[in-house]
């Protein structure tokens, strides 16, 4: 179910208008083949060694042969495999990327901070929060760390951006800062390195990429409006300097168009197709967490006996 969740990725022709429930369906659909994944393999296990019952006793079995060398060569091969592809892949992939986003947070915390600016974008509902200004970013913003973000401006953009650059890029960044963007990221990075050799598991990656972006990008909006987010948005990404400007961060074309020139297609279908398939994935793996927790209940003290 999971897989087909991904494959038919209802937000890949969209522009984003419903961005949270895009996200919540494709990071709950990914979770589903986790578990799905996960189930088949223990339950070819578990059979192999005779009738195990429900999943969470198939589990059990499975636990219990492991932990004694009972399992054969085929099964714990089987087992390591996907934990290899999975969940290995998945932490290879996010370490990898915590590392490079270390360097830059040692930069970004050495860097000279702005705060007046803050406090006038974020206004009086928000906190003034610290902006760092970094010689040689490669981007014109960036927010950067998991559980404390921060966000940081390219020296030479900042002291190029006129005030209202300024303002509508800030307003984005402190977005993703307050939405705690990058941890869903990581997660997301988790959940797909696995699945990534699917074609469709990688766009389904590139698209939550894209929506969180819509979403940095909204909370701009309702600060400055749609038509001067998207043509301030436009500016930056055309700019000479930094080289890549937006475009390293997001579909800067599919941004824009989302907010200058939407279609005039009625949104109420959207919300409706993404609330509908992400209410599906949710009730199911709770359906399955019940029924677990009620295994759980019910199980022998020799469940898992060594």
């Amino acid at each position: 179910m999971g897989l087909t969740m991904l494959a038919w990725r209802p937000c890949r022709d969209l522009e984003a208008r419903a961005p949270r429930a895009a996200v919540t369906m494709l990071l709950l659909s990914t979770a589903a083949v986790w578990v799905g994944s996960l189930g088949l393999v223990v339950q070819a296990i578990a059979d192999a060694a005779g009738p195990a019952g429900t999943l969470v006793a198939a589990c059990g079995t499975v636990l219990r042969d492991l932990l004694t060398g009972g399992l054969g060569w085929w099964q714990s091969s089987l087992l390591l495999a996907w934990v290899v592809l999975l969940p290995g892949r998945g932490l290879w992939c996010v370490a990898k990327d915590l590392i490079g986003s270390r360097r830059l947070l040692r930069r970004v915390r050495t860097a000279p901070a702005v705060t007046a600016v803050t406090a006038d974008v974020v206004g009086a509902t928000h906190r003034p929060r610290r902006v760092a200004v970094v010689d040689d970013l490669g981007t014109p913003a960036v927010t950067v760390g998991l559980l404390r973000p921060v966000v940081a401006v390219d020296a030479v953009f900042w002291a190029d951006a006129d005030a209202t650059e300024r303002s509508v890029v800030l307003a984005h960044e402190q977005s993703h800062q307050r939405g705690r963007h990058g941890l869903l990221d990581a997660v997301t990075q988790f959940l797909g390195a696995g699945l990534a050799p699917l074609p469709f598991v990688r766009h389904a990656s590139d698209c939550i990429g894209r929506h969180l972006e819509a979403l940095a990008d909204d909370a701009a909006v309702r600060r400055h409006g749609p038509r001067l987010v998207g043509v301030t948005l436009g500016q930056v990404a055309l700019a000479a300097r930094p080289g890549h400007g937006l475009g390293a961060s997001g579909d800067a074309v599919w941004r824009v168009q989302r907010l200058v020139a939407p279609s005039p297609t009625a949104s109420w279908r959207d919300r409706a197709i993404l609330g509908a398939a992400t209410t599906l994935m949710a009730a199911m793996l709770v359906l399955g967490a019940v029924d677990a927790a009620d295994a759980v209940l019910l199980l022998e003290p020799n469940f898992c006996s060594l």
